[in-house]
């Protein structure tokens, strides 16, 4: 009776992970040409307002994206948790339940939770193995970049200045 009642918990989180990770692997590209546009709108803003200002710029676009999206999750997921937390109350309004914040996790819901946790790792692994095999030629190029910036750097740290006086 309770396996496939766990059978399907695991179904429904194995569900729910792979898609979480699907989505962070479709994001990437997305992050990194933001990356890219957020380099290039910098050099243009630098050229026209100077090093201060547009970086003082960027930050203010930053800053109001930020507060527009808390603005704007805040306000749909409000009625959502409200909601939530009405249904919560009237279902253990008859029941002398204890508190359940100050509840120890049971060894079923640990369980669970080790079940969940061990099963996200061979679904996000194909995906992001797919991702990385799909953008082959950037990981290649940004790894190049990496240690070309790394090999610079330690040989800076080599040289010597010249003695003037010699």
């Amino acid at each position: 009776m309770f396996a496939a009642l766990l059978k399907s918990a695991q179904a429904s989180v194995d569900s729910a992970i792979g898609q979480a990770v699907n989505r962070m692997v479709i994001a990437v590209p997305f992050v990194v040409a933001t990356a890219f546009a957020t380099a290039a709108l910098y050099l243009r803003l630098e050229r026209a307002y100077g090093a201060e200002t547009a970086s003082l710029i960027l930050a203010g676009m930053f800053a109001a994206a930020g507060l527009l999206t808390v603005l704007l999750s805040g306000r749909s997921a409000a009625p959502r948790v409200e909601a939530l937390v009405e249904d919560a109350r009237s279902e253990t309004a008859g029941t002398d339940a204890p508190n359940v914040a100050a509840a120890p996790i049971s060894s079923v819901d640990k369980e669970l939770l080790l079940a969940a946790l061990t099963t996200a790792a061979p679904i996000a692994l194909p995906s992001i193995v797919r991702g990385v095999l799909r953008n082959l030629p950037l990981v290649a190029v940004i790894v190049a970049v990496i240690l070309m910036f790394l090999s610079n750097s330690t040989q800076e740290g080599e040289a010597t200045p010249a003695d003037p006086n010699s």
